[in-house]
């Protein structure tokens, strides 16, 4: 069976992210929202969401296709002080969305565009944001 196009999006962002950054991935049949992928790193850990849309160039605000699930574990977890990404990936990359407002009313397309990373660039905010020490 082919895998689909957002596994294809997330394997292609691990294949860059050191073993340092453990992963989980998560599926739970019982309880909806979990976010597709917990990682825990030396100073901080983080959720993130994936999703996978089949585009090349947005025309209109990108809305990443949240369940209204995923956007309360998400609104509850960030109000909690957890950190929880939205990562929307696309043909040339992806582009990280950590706030609320960005993830219910989407990125407008200039503004996608100039914020999209390339798969190995988001394996390494990955690592950056779960590695490094945050700032005093």
């Amino acid at each position: 069976m082919p895998r689909k196009p957002e596994t294809n999006f997330t394997n292609g962002i691990h294949r860059y992210l050191p073993v340092a950054v453990y992963r989980m991935k998560n599926h739970n049949e019982y309880v909806g929202g979990i976010p597709d992928v917990w990682y825990s790193g030396n100073h901080r850990d983080l959720w993130v969401e994936y999703k996978y849309i089949p585009i090349s160039k947005p025309r209109t605000p990108v809305i990443p296709d949240l369940s209204l699930k995923q956007l309360h574990w998400i609104k509850s977890r960030q109000a909690e002080g957890r950190n929880v990404w939205v990562i929307v990936g696309y043909k040339p990359g992806g582009v990280i969305i950590d706030d609320i407002d960005d993830m219910e009313r989407g990125v407008g397309p200039a503004n996608f565009l100039a914020r999209t990373l390339t798969r190995q660039e988001l394996a390494r905010e990955l690592e950056s944001f779960c590695q490094k020490e945050t700032p005093e």
